[in-house]
Parts: structure tokens; C-alpha cells; sequence
């Protein structure tokens, strides 16, 4: 290049990477394998001034008709727009916006429509002027689920980068990605930011390519009161080998000199996960819910970010009939109470939903559950048992059937709570709706068997105290510490005495 003439604004990376477990002792693996990535101007990618052979070859937006491809689907909040306005709003979520002139986008891109995991995407953010102020690291799991850790350059770094890196940063783990990982422990994330920001002009003959480079230790979380980072227990890192300008004949060539590596990133997380289960006998770790987006549970590990995931699995049909059910219970609810009451889903993409009195379970085990697995949580446990308290029943009245089904699974000698004739979310205006309660509750507690089975059939092992099907053992053991801790006093029969 000679004068101020332009430099490219896509490039094509060859990529090493490296996984290495350590931890626990018998258990450890390692591999390497190459892989192919793109590194773009995310406005000149959303201009379309980077696709190639009128879109057929590489293009952004759709899915189909070309060779290879982005859009924005994959990427980021679920809230529709752009890559770039996915972005921004994440970043104005966080603190950083109205600062962003233009980002490098590290990812892997679609082959052929087919989409596959994508287990970590950067973006590397400038501000108007060329300075590299953020990395943004949105991580993949194999779920559907990600998450995003936001790395501002010259805050909180580490003092002493590691060798061949310009920055590092160690953080809380905050998003469960590994089946072999609980969600605990500390990051300690090294970074070789690209070589020049993604818009401007070259005025060197010599410009050098954008080679980015990021390692993530994992680190083993220790027991402290405030805990610290332990022991090294695995490292990844992404290494672009080569960055070649994005072109229909480099394209081409890279293609054809691995022509399966698009396809393969599922397959090798499977292969490598059958090892380490089977061969290298490490137990599974259940998914748990993600952190939620914008607001920190009561009681929560004071060491998680408050910034959660910007991406969830999709409502099923169970939870969409149950959140139905729940919500039109509490339009009816306000109207007999006068309490407002808030619904604020973890999952950033549904909005809030506020019940007032102007718009028109048995709460104590619902509570216990909730809470237990973090499935959800109370603002007031007060308000939610008076939300959600039985209405004109008889102390004496026997339990309905389908009261009595949904307390199969509950352990009622350990969990001596008191349990309302009927749930309060029942419908018993038509014989339709009650039908269709029941079958849905039947069928909830038929899966949970199913998966008990599968997992014994597969001679898969979850961690021991973890089982799905032990939840109600789990909370159990959480009713009995705090009945202890709190020192409510029972009755005889087992009941529990609240004190006025």
C-alpha cells in the first residue's frame, strides 16, 4: 500500500485451538484442531460492501442461497436488528453506550445455510478516533444459551498480561458451558487485541494483518469467605495463525483446504464429551438456569456480575401453558387483594408484565422449590404467600385429585408444610380445562421418570446431589437447615407453628 490508501475491512482467519483440562487429578485431556473464522468491519459488513460474488459467495443477512454467510440472528439479544443495534443495546445495558463508532467481529460464519455452535464470538469495539476501548466475549453453549463478559481496556487488568498477550483481566464465571464445569470459579482471560481498528486509512507500505488471540484459564473457585481463584483446572485458547483479506479467490482456497471444519464443532464437542465421561470418568453437571439479565437475586453469590445472559432456551410448550395459567390467575388475584404484582423474567427478551387491581400451589412448597433451585424468586416472601394464599376453603376439605398428584413427588414427611385442598392456579370452570390441568401435571411427572431412566440407560452420571429427580430432596434439606437455623418450633404432629 502507498499514500492513504484504503486497507481491508475483512479478513479471513486460520485458527489453532488448544483445550487442555487439568483438573481433577486422572481426569485430565487435551486437543488441538484447527479451525477457520472471519474477522469483520461490523459496518462494512451491515453496508454489504464486503459481500462477494453479488452476495453468492459471502454475504450478510438471510440464510440460504450463498456459500458463505452472516446474519444476525445467531448473535446476541433476541430482540431483533442489526448485529450492530444487538450490540449497541448491550452495551448501553452495561454502561458503554453512545461511544460506539465501529467493532471487529471474530466469528465463525454459516457454510452452506448450516449454522453450527459458534462457542465464542468477539467483538473488539473502537471508538471514533481508532482507540480499542471494549471486548466483548459472547460465549455459546451447546443449550442455545450465551452469555457476555465485557472487557474495558485499562480497567480492572491484571497487572501483568501473560507472555505474547496485551491484556488480561480476572473475572467471576458467570454462564454454565461445560456439562464437566459447575458454574462456579474465576476466568482469567488473556487477549492479543487486532493489529489496527477496522475503518481509516494505511499509511504504511507495510500493514500488518489483524491476528487476534485470546486464552481463557478456568480457574477452581476456593471456599473463602470471599472466595479467590484456586488452582489452574482447564485453559482454551483461539489463535488466529493467518489472516488473509476477505476475497471470492482466498475464500475459495481456504474452503477448499478445509473443506469439513464449519461442520465439525459439534461433533468434536460430543466426541471429546463421550472421553471424558465414559473414559476419563468425570460426573455431569445438570444445566442450572442462567443469571438473570438485569437484576441480582436476593440472596445471590455477591461475587456474579449483575449483567446476566442475553440469551435463553425457548419457551416450551409446558412453561408457555404454566406462565399462561399463572397470569391469568394473577389478573384475577390484584382484583381480590389490591396488590400489585410484577413479573420480571431472568430471560431479557420477554418484557415485564405488571398486574394492578385496575387492570384486573400450595405457595409455601412453590417458595421453598423456587428458591432451592433458582428457578425463580420473591421480591417479598410475605406478599407472595398472600398473593398466592387458598381462598374460602374449609380446613377439613380433602386434597383434590389433582392436588394429590402434584404431591407424588414431594417428600411430606420431610417438608411438614401445610397443603391446600385445591392449587390456587386451578381452573375448574369446564370440565376441559380441569382435563387438561391434570394431563399436563401427569405428563410433567412422566418426563421427569423418563429422564431418570435415560440417564440410566446411557450409564450417564450426573454429580451425586444434583439429580434432576432430587429436587424435592434438595429442597427438603434446605427447609430442615433453615428450620434449624431459625429455630421455628414444631408441633408434635410435625406441623409447623409461625409466630405471630
Amino acid at each position: 500500500m502507498d499514500g492513504t490508501s484504503s486497507y481491508p475491512r475483512g479478513y479471513i482467519l486460520e485458527n489453532q485451538v488448544v483445550h487442555a483440562r487439568l483438573l481433577p487429578v486422572g481426569s485430565d485431556h487435551a486437543f488441538t484442531y484447527p479451525t477457520l473464522s472471519l474477522l469483520v468491519s461490523l459496518n462494512a459488513l451491515e453496508s454489504h460492501s464486503l459481500d462477494l460474488g453479488h452476495g453468492w459467495i459471502f454475504g450478510y443477512g438471510g440464510r440460504w442461497a450463498r456459500l458463505i454467510g452472516l446474519r444476525p440472528a445467531p448473535y446476541l439479544t433476541e430482540n431483533g436488528g442489526s448485529i450492530r443495534r444487538r450490540l449497541e443495546k448491550v452495551l448501553l445495558d452495561r454502561g458503554f453506550g453512545g461511544s460506539l463508532e465501529d467493532a471487529w467481529m471474530m466469528t465463525m460464519p454459516s457454510f452452506l445455510g448450516f449454522e453450527g455452535i459458534n462457542p465464542l464470538t468477539v467483538y473488539f469495539c473502537y471508538r471514533p478516533g481508532g482507540q480499542l476501548f471494549l471486548a466483548v466475549l459472547e460465549v455459546h453453549n451447546t443449550f442455545g444459551e450465551s452469555h457476555v463478559y465485557c472487557l474495558e481496556f485499562g480497567k480492572g487488568e491484571d497487572k501483568e498480561p501473560a507472555r505474547g498477550f496485551e491484556h488480561q483481566w480476572t473475572i467471576p464465571r458467570a454462564f454454565h458451558v461445560s456439562p464437566f464445569n459447575d458454574r462456579r470459579g474465576f476466568y482469567t482471560i488473556s487477549i492479543k487485541s487486532p493489529s489496527h481498528p477496522p475503518f481509516g486509512v494505511c499509511h504504511s507500505k507495510t500493514l500488518s494483518p489483524p491476528r487476534p488471540s485470546i486464552r481463557v484459564h478456568l480457574h477452581t473457585q476456593s471456599d473463602d469467605p470471599i472466595p479467590v481463584p484456586g488452582p489452574l483446572k482447564l485453559t482454551a485458547i483461539l489463535r488466529a495463525t493467518s489472516a488473509k483479506p476477505l476475497t471470492t479467490p482466498a475464500l475459495i482456497f481456504a474452503l477448499s483446504r478445509a473443506p469439513f471444519d464449519l461442520f465439525l464443532s459439534f461433533a468434536r464437542i460430543v466426541y471429546h464429551a463421550r472421553i471424558l465421561h465414559y473414559k476419563k470418568r468425570l460426573d455431569v453437571y445438570i444445566r442450572p438456569e442462567p443469571v438473570p439479565a438485569t437484576w441480582t437475586p436476593p440472596n445471590s453469590d455477591p461475587l456474579l456480575p449483575v449483567e446476566g445472559g442475553v440469551r435463553w432456551l425457548d419457551e416450551g410448550p409446558f412453561e408457555k401453558y404454566a406462565r399462561r395459567k399463572v397470569e391469568d390467575f394473577l389478573r384475577r388475584r390484584v382484583e381480590e387483594t389490591g396488590v400489585s404484582v410484577s413479573l420480571v423474567p431472568a430471560n431479557p427478551s420477554p418484557a415485564p408484565r405488571t398486574f394492578s387491581p385496575s387492570d384486573g400451589a400450595n405457595n409455601e412448597h412453590a417458595l421453598l422449590l423456587g428458591t432451592t433451585e433458582r428457578i425463580f424468586y420473591a421480591s417479598s416472601a410475605e406478599l407472595f404467600h398472600a398473593t398466592f394464599a387458598p381462598s374460602h376453603q374449609l380446613p377439613s376439605a380433602l386434597p383434590s385429585r389433582r392436588q394429590r398428584l402434584r404431591c407424588a413427588p414431594v417428600p411430606l414427611a420431610a417438608l411438614p408444610l401445610p397443603i391446600p385442598a385445591t392449587h390456587p392456579l386451578d381452573d375448574n370452570t369446564t370440565f376441559l380445562s380441569a382435563f387438561v390441568s391434570a394431563a399436563v401435571i401427569w405428563t410433567l411427572l412422566f418426563l421427569d421418570r423418563v429422564e431418570e431412566w435415560v440417564f440410566w440407560a446411557a450409564r450417564a452420571r450426573p454429580v451425586r446431589g444434583l439429580e434432576p429427580w432430587k429436587q424435592w430432596e434438595r429442597a427438603a434439606r434446605v427447609y430442615a437447615g433453615d428450620a434449624v437455623a431459625s429455630k421455628i418450633p414444631k408441633d408434635p404432629n410435625g406441623s409447623v407453628r409461625r409466630n405471630a
